[in-house]
C-alpha cells in the first residue's frame, strides 16, 4: 500500500473545501432572498398543485359596511350601585341574627336583633302614663260647656304678616328673628282667641307630654332591631348571636347590586369626546371562561365635570346590569368607552389579519379555497381594526383555523357571521 504524501493530502482537502464552498452557496443563494425579506407575493404563495387536498376547518365572518366606534381603555373595580354600612342604633346584646352573607333582603328587613326587654317595659309605662292622662283629661274637660266664638280678626292680621315675613326672609329683606317674632306673636294671638284652647289644656293636664314618653318608648324599642336600608345583599357581618355591641358598632354591610358600576379615570384627551348614554365595553378577567369571555355591555352614565389638573385625567362612571348576580363587588375590570364613531366602514377582527414579510394580510374564502389577500388596515380598537384597501363588502374572511394556511390552500368553512361589534 503506497504511503500518502503531504502533497497528495493537501490537495485532497483542498477539493473538499471547494466542494463545500459550492454547496453552501447554492443554498444561501436559494434562501437569501426569504433571509432579508426580499421574497415577492408570488414567491410565498405555493403552487396549487402544491397545495394539499385536505381541508382545513376554519371560523369565518362576512365583511359588511358598518358604523365602528373607537374606544379608549382604562381599568378600575367593579363596585355595587349603592352600599351602606349597617350600624347599631343602641348597644346591647346581640339576641338574634336573621341573615348571612350573601342573602339577598328588601327594605326593612331584619338583620340582627338586641336584646330588647328594657325597651319594651319602658313602653308598656309609657302607654299607661298616657292612659291614665287621657282619663283626666276628660275629666276635667267634661264640663268645659261651649266655648264662644272669639274675635279672630287679630289673627288674620298676623297670619298675613307672617306670610309676608316668610316671602321677605326668602327675599333677604328679612332675618330669622324677625319672622320668629311674627310667628310668636300669631301663637300667641291664636291661644287669646281660643283657637288652640284643647291643646293648651291637653299640655296643662299632661296628655301631650304622655303621648310624647310613648313615641320615645316606641322609638327606643324600635332601635333595638337592624333592618336593612334598602333591597340588596348582606355582606360583611360582623356580629354573632350573644356578642355586645355598642352604639354606633358596624353589624353589616347592604350592597344594592342589580346593577354595578365601574369608575374609571380617562386621559382628558380622550374625556372630552365621551358622553353620557355611549356603549362601554367591561372585561372582567375573573370571568373569561365564561361563554361570553367576560366581556359584559355597560353605558356611560355619569361623567366629572371637573378634571385632575396633575394627572390630565377626568372620572367616569359606567353602569352595568347585573340580572344574574355574577358580578361581584371588587372585581378587576378593563373598561372600554367609546369616543367617536367611524361611519360606513369595513371592520374585521383583528384575529383575522395576519403579518407576511413585513405586511398585514387576510385570508378571503372564495369557492372552497383560502385566497391571500394584501390588506390595508387603518384605526385599531378592541378587538377590530378597519380595513381601508384590499377587501370588499361581501367578502367571506377568515378569523380561526387561518394561522398556517397557505395561498389557495382548500378550506372547509363555518356558517359566514356578519362583523357584530358589541
Amino acid at each position: 500500500m503506497p504511503a500518502f504524501s503531504f502533497r497528495s493530502l493537501r490537495a485532497w482537502h483542498i477539493a473538499a473545501g471547494v466542494l463545500i464552498v459550492a454547496v453552501g452557496g447554492l443554498i444561501l443563494y436559494g434562501f437569501w432572498p426569504r433571509l432579508t425579506g426580499q421574497a415577492t407575493a408570488d414567491d410565498d404563495r405555493p403552487d396549487a398543485e402544491e397545495v394539499s387536498d385536505s381541508k382545513a376547518q376554519v371560523d369565518v365572518v362576512r365583511v359588511e359596511r358598518i358604523d365602528f366606534p373607537v374606544r379608549t381603555e382604562a381599568t378600575g373595580h367593579l363596585r355595587p350601585w349603592q352600599r351602606t354600612t349597617v350600624s347599631a342604633e343602641r348597644g346591647g346584646v346581640i339576641r338574634e341574627r336573621a341573615v348571612e352573607e350573601g342573602d339577598r333582603v328588601q327594605t326593612g328587613a331584619l338583620l340582627a336583633r338586641i336584646d330588647d326587654r328594657d325597651e319594651r317595659i319602658e313602653l308598656a309605662e309609657a302607654e299607661a302614663e298616657l292612659m291614665q292622662a287621657r282619663a283626666e283629661y276628660a275629666v276635667n274637660t267634661r264640663d268645659a260647656g261651649i266655648r264662644q266664638v272669639a274675635d279672630t280678626s287679630r289673627v288674620a292680621e298676623l297670619r298675613m304678616a307672617l306670610r309676608e315675613a316668610e316671602l321677605a326672609f326668602d327675599a333677604g329683606t328679612a332675618t330669622r328673628e324677625e319672622v320668629q317674632t311674627v310667628r310668636r306673636e300669631l301663637e300667641l294671638a291664636q291661644i287669646r282667641a281660643g283657637l288652640d284652647r284643647q291643646a293648651v289644656q291637653a299640655a296643662t293636664y299632661g296628655l301631650t307630654q304622655a303621648e310624647q314618653r310613648v313615641e320615645r318608648a316606641r322609638l327606643n324599642l324600635e332601635r333595638t332591631r337592624i333592618t336593612a336600608p334598602f333591597s340588596g345583599r348582606v355582606a360583611n357581618l360582623e356580629v354573632e348571636v350573644g356578642q355586645r355591641v355598642a352604639a354606633g358598632e358596624v353589624v353589616a354591610h347592604v350592597l344594592s347590586d342589580r346593577r354595578m358600576k365601574v369608575t374609571v379615570n380617562v386621559l382628558e384627551d380622550d374625556l372630552v369626546r365621551i358622553r353620557e348614554g355611549a356603549t362601554a365595553q367591561v372585561q372582567i378577567p375573573a370571568l373569561a371562561d365564561n361563554e361570553d369571555g367576560g366581556t359584559v355591555a355597560g353605558t356611560v352614565h355619569a361623567i366629572n365635570p371637573q378634571v385632575d389638573a396633575e394627572r390630565g385625567t377626568g372620572r367616569v362612571t359606567v353602569a352595568i346590569p347585573n340580572p344574574d348576580n355574577q358580578l361581584l363587588a371588587g372585581l378587576y375590570a378593563t373598561v372600554r368607552l367609546e369616543t367617536h364613531r367611524l361611519l360606513d366602514r369595513l371592520v374585521v377582527p383583528t384575529d383575522a389579519v395576519l403579518v407576511r414579510q413585513g405586511r398585514d394580510l387576510v385570508f378571503v374564502v372564495r369557492d372552497g379555497r383560502a385566497q391571500w389577500t394584501y390588506v390595508e388596515v387603518g384605526t385599531r380598537s378592541g378587538n377590530f381594526v378597519e380595513i381601508t384597501d384590499g377587501l370588499q363588502s361581501g367578502d367571506i374572511v377568515a378569523v380561526d383555523g387561518h394561522f398556517a394556511l397557505a395561498h389557495d390552500a382548500p378550506v372547509e368553512p363555518g356558517d359566514p357571521q356578519p362583523v357584530a361589534m358589541p
